[in-house]
């Protein structure tokens, strides 16, 4: 917003889960949701990719990180490739954690996922087969690379 009047020459983005915490990674947007991650690209407002998991929360947006800010580009869109810095962390309870009690009574800990969002550069097959797109995805290595 600027002097209270948004911004965007495009129309709002509308999410899909609530955000709880919001991440920057230019082009892109994250949105944390306790049940996924939503990427979008912020030109456009087209969600790129959503990453499921169980109580999901951003553990570090990159704020305070000694990497340079990236900017747009000469005519102000992000139409340069990502940066492959890893600017996202988060952490995610484990799938297949233990609950309960263990054998001796006492309550057992809370297995958890700590990773990074780092956004993936397609490979581009030849000219003669496909055209290279400006899409990326973010994948943590738990996901094994599935959304």
């Amino acid at each position: 917003m600027r002097h209270g009047d948004p911004s965007r020459t495009k129309g709002p983005i509308e999410w899909e889960g609530t955000a709880e915490h919001v991440a920057w990674h230019p082009p892109y947007i994250l949105i944390f949701d306790s049940r996924f991650i939503e990427v979008r690209h912020v030109e456009t407002g087209r969600l790129c990719q959503i990453i499921s998991g169980h109580d999901l929360r951003c553990s570090w947006d990159g704020r305070g990180a000694s990497i340079p800010p990236p900017t747009p580009g000469p005519n102000g869109n992000w139409e340069e490739a990502p940066s492959q810095e890893a600017r996202v962390h988060g952490v995610m309870r484990a799938e297949d954690a233990p609950q309960g009690r263990g054998s001796t009574g006492a309550a057992r800990g809370v297995a958890q996922h700590i990773f990074e969002l780092i956004p993936t550069v397609p490979l581009f097959l030849p000219e003669n087969l496909a055209s290279p797109t400006q899409h990326s995805s973010f994948v943590h290595p738990s996901l094994n690379g599935s959304p």
